[in-house]
């Protein structure tokens, strides 16, 4: 084979890689916004001291606060569906994505 035909080959193969991941996000993400996904969350640690957490589902809209006791709701009403990605390290959490989602 020669290097002419090696290289249209693996640039086609490249090219039908990240056809299929590009459909395969659209799809997912048509999915969550849709309400077709289950409620999740995956809590991924990267370090002992680095997370990454990604929810979908519910968000409390009230709170219990132990120390000292109270009870706080930041939204009234019912609680809403989002999608986040958040990236925490000991000194900060940083909110990659975030977005509500439609009632189902």
């Amino acid at each position: 084979m020669d290097s002419q035909r090696l290289g249209h080959v693996l640039t086609t193969m490249v090219a039908t890689a990240l056809i299929a991941i590009l459909a395969a996000t659209i799809t997912t993400g048509t999915i969550v916004i849709a309400g077709g996904a289950p409620a999740f969350d995956w809590q991924f640690t990267l370090s002992d001291r680095h997370m990454l957490v990604i929810h979908t589902g519910p968000v409390p809209t009230c709170a219990f606060i132990p120390n000292p006791p109270q009870h706080d709701c930041f939204r009234p009403g019912p609680d809403h569906r989002e999608f986040s990605m958040a990236y925490f390290t000991p000194d900060s959490v940083r909110s990659l994505v975030q977005f509500r989602l439609p009632k189902p």
